[in-house]
Order: structure tokens, then C-alpha cells, then sequence
């Protein structure tokens, strides 16, 4: 009976441990290059072009790399971003839905590097102006306690060409694991999905504040 207590003692500290040493770690995304673009240089392409060179790395205690993911491009594939930029318009309707700035907030984003163009444009002007600003919002937010000199960016609207995008990003960016799972515990806290029979209001009309 002893040697049985004493083995699921010794299962539930080793299983605390990792618990202790998941939360101490932190994620880096490395993106060496990630370019989204059905526009370019004054034209609409009729399809959208996707490069990319992304890592996902795990660090103890935010020093000792432990684990490096590679995005690969079937991976990618499944996020189905040909679709997601069909309809600019419903995506800028979506993002006004989700607090996503409040979620930057509780994220404590740490940044070491960022070097990002983007041009965007939608059918609806209003559409347009309000992801640019959006855009220029949240990466305000990351970049407030990073090193200026590593960080350059410039967004821009586009008016004449309906859904368009040209999206060009490298960057170096760490979050805590800690600050992960409150995030997921404040988004499973407050229901991801309302019911909209029930309720008009936005989904995510609350303050992390």
C-alpha cells in the first residue's frame, strides 16, 4: 500500500513539475518571412500569394531553448487563408466582435524585432479605415515597450481596388505561458460564442482592464 502511495505521490509531483516548468517557459515566434499579397504595385493579382518562414520556439524560463516548431506549408494550408481574405469587409466586421486589443493587453507581448508593410483595402470605405486603424492600434500595443530602433512598420489604406492586401512581416515576438492560459481562462470565463438569437450584443463587449 506504501510503495502504491508512494508512486502516485511521485507521478503527481513529476506531473506538477512539468505544470511549474510549462508556466515558467515562454513561446518565441520567430517570423523570418510571412507575405500575404493579391496586390502589388498598383494591380490586383487574382489570386492571393503566400510566402512564409515561421518558427515556433519553447524556452525554459525564457533562456533554454527546449523545443523548435516549424510552420510548414500544410499547416498553414488548414487555416484556409485563401478564404479568410475573400471578404475584408466580414473580417473588420469580426474583429470588432472580439476585444482582440484587450487580449494584446493581457497577452504582455515582449518584442525584439518588428518589420512589417501592409496595405489593405475592402469594399466599404468605412470597413478600410477602421482595419488600418485597427492594424496601427495593435501594433502600437506590442511595440510600446520595444526597442524603436528595431521597429519599423508602415500601414496603409487601399481605396480602388476592393478586397486587397499586401501584408509583409518579420518579426521576433515572446509571450509568457502564463499569460496564455489567463488568456484562455478569461475567453472560457466570459464564452467564446454567444447566441446571437438571444442577444445582440458583441460577443466580447467587456473590459480585461
Amino acid at each position: 500500500m506504501k510503495i502504491v502511495l508512494l508512486f502516485f505521490c511521485g507521478i503527481l509531483g513529476l506531473l506538477l513539475l512539468i505544470i511549474l516548468l510549462l508556466i515558467s517557459s515562454t513561446i518565441k515566434l520567430n517570423v523570418e518571412r510571412l507575405n500575404i499579397s493579391n496586390y502589388e504595385k498598383g494591380f490586383k493579382k487574382s489570386k492571393i500569394v503566400k510566402e512564409f518562414k515561421v518558427f515556433i520556439e519553447l524556452h525554459l524560463f525564457g533562456k533554454i531553448k527546449i523545443a523548435k516548431i516549424r510552420i510548414n506549408k500544410k499547416l498553414l494550408e488548414k487555416l484556409n487563408v485563401e478564404n479568410d481574405f475573400k471578404d475584408l469587409k466580414k473580417d473588420a466586421e469580426l474583429v470588432k466582435k472580439v476585444n482582440i486589443l484587450g487580449i494584446l493587453k493581457l497577452l504582455k507581448i515582449k518584442l525584439e524585432k518588428l518589420n512589417l508593410k501592409t496595405e489593405i483595402g475592402t469594399e466599404d470605405v468605412m470597413a478600410t479605415v477602421f482595419l488600418v486603424t485597427f492594424i496601427s492600434t495593435a501594433v502600437g500595443i506590442i511595440c510600446r515597450n520595444a526597442n524603436q530602433n528595431k521597429v519599423k512598420f508602415n500601414i496603409m489604406p487601399l481605396y480602388q481596388f476592393g478586397n486587397a492586401i499586401n501584408f509583409r512581416l518579420n518579426c521576433i515576438i515572446n509571450v509568457k505561458v502564463v499569460h496564455i492560459i489567463y488568456v484562455i481562462y478569461i475567453l472560457l470565463k466570459k464564452g467564446m460564442i454567444k447566441n446571437e438569437r438571444t442577444s445582440n450584443r458583441r460577443s466580447y463587449d467587456y473590459s480585461y482592464e
